[in-house]
C-alpha cells in the first residue's frame, strides 16, 4: 500500500508540473499578443538535464528546477504566410506562489509583450502601471542580461532607475523572461531555422 501511494503522489507531482507551463487559452492568448495573425501551429519538445545544465552555464544562479522539465510548447505564429514571432508560457517562483507569464517573442528571439497568466502578488498592478514593460520590450537575451545585479537574480540600479518601481516581482518577471528567450532558442532553434529554409 505503500508503494502506491508513492506512485500517485509522483504522478500528481508531474502533472502539476506540466500543467504549471502550459498556455490554457492558446487561441485568446495569440489573439491578445498578436491580434492580425493568421494561424499558428505548436512545436512540442522535451527539456530535459541538458537543457539545463546550459542554463545554468549560460545564467549562473538561475537554474531550472526538476520540475521544469519535460514537455513544452512553443507556438509559433504566422501573418500573411510569415513567421513573426512565437509563443511561450513559462511560471516562475515568487513569494506568492507560481507566476505564469506568456511571452510574445520576435523572430530575432526579442520581447514583443508579454501577459500574466496567473499572478497572485500584490504588486501585480504597480508593475503593469510602470514603466517596466517598454524597459524590456525589444530587448534579446544579452541586452536583458545587463540589467541583473552581480548576484544573477535581481534586477540592478540602472534598470530600477529606468521603470521607477522596486519590487521583488520586478525580479521575477525578469528572470522569467531571461529563461524564455534562453530556452526558446537553445530548444527549438533547429525547427525554427528549418521553416525559413
Amino acid at each position: 500500500m505503500k508503494y502506491v501511494v508513492l506512485v500517485l503522489v509522483f504522478f500528481c507531482k508531474c502533472g502539476l508540473a506540466d500543467a504549471f507551463c502550459s498556455l490554457r487559452d492558446p487561441v485568446s492568448q495569440i489573439n491578445t499578443l498578436f491580434p492580425s495573425h493568421e494561424r499558428h501551429l505548436s512545436l512540442v519538445k522535451k527539456i530535459d538535464n541538458q537543457t539545463r545544465q546550459i542554463v545554468q552555464r549560460k545564467l549562473p544562479n538561475n537554474e531550472l528546477h526538476f520540475g521544469e522539465l519535460g514537455q513544452h510548447t512553443l507556438y509559433v505564429v504566422s501573418e500573411n504566410s510569415k513567421v513573426v514571432g512565437y509563443v511561450h508560457v513559462r511560471s516562475e517562483q515568487s513569494h506568492w506562489g507560481l507566476v505564469e507569464i506568456v511571452w510574445a517573442i520576435d523572430i530575432e528571439y526579442k520581447i514583443i509583450d508579454f501577459v500574466f497568466q496567473r499572478c497572485r502578488s500584490p504588486e501585480k498592478d504597480k508593475l503593469i502601471n510602470s514603466n517596466f514593460k517598454s524597459a524590456i520590450v525589444g530587448k534579446s537575451f544579452e541586452q536583458l542580461k545587463l540589467y541583473l545585479d552581480k548576484d544573477g537574480r535581481n534586477g540592478n540600479q540602472q534598470l530600477y532607475d529606468q521603470i521607477n518601481i522596486r519590487t521583488d516581482l520586478v525580479n521575477v518577471v525578469l528572470r522569467c523572461a531571461l529563461k524564455t528567450l534562453l530556452l526558446t532558442e537553445v530548444v527549438w532553434q533547429a525547427e525554427l531555422n528549418s521553416l525559413y529554409e
